[in-house]
């Protein structure tokens, strides 16, 4: 299992474009980085350019809100970012559940990390949905050349 958690969301009062996670939403990277996305901060849809949705459907419906996820939290510097490979780390699924007491030697400062660490989440995110090769074609060179602008 890659994501953890629920993707529980609401609209953002008085903007239709921007959800609340109700419950904390996690997805495990291969390389043993668990990224969450924390009860409380908002998504809107992983700065997917607006004239991609045509292509791939709005950003917050279906598994398109799952990969996403990581990727917005990434680029809105809200993410939580745990090494579970560190030997302090517990397995990921109970980190997910307990990181708020968990030792903060086992968290990664977000500055470690660029925008093509949080694109590279978005893809590898995406493969792990069972996204179709042409669609993960489709959005990944988009979000490398048009999300800089969200970036930072």
């Amino acid at each position: 299992m890659k994501f953890y958690g629920r993707y529980d969301t609401i609209p953002k009062e008085n903007d239709s474009n921007t959800y609340i996670y109700q419950q904390d939403f996690g997805f495990l990277r291969s390389d043993g980085l668990l990224i969450i996305s924390p009860k409380g901060t908002t998504t809107d849809g992983a700065s997917i350019p607006r004239f991609m949705w045509r292509v791939i459907g709005h950003p917050l419906y279906g598994a398109n809100k799952e990969w996403s996820s990581p990727h917005d939290s990434l680029y809105s510097k809200h993410a939580i970012i745990i090494d579970t490979t560190h030997r302090l780390s517990l397995q990921p699924s109970v980190m997910f559940f307990s990181w708020r007491e968990q030792s903060s030697k086992t968290f990664v400062h977000q500055a470690h990390f660029n925008k093509k660490f949080a694109d590279d989440t978005l893809l590898e995110a995406m493969k792990t949905c069972g996204e179709p090769k042409i669609k993960q074609m489709a959005v990944y060179p988009a979000v490398r050349l048009f999300g800089k602008g969200w970036w930072g």
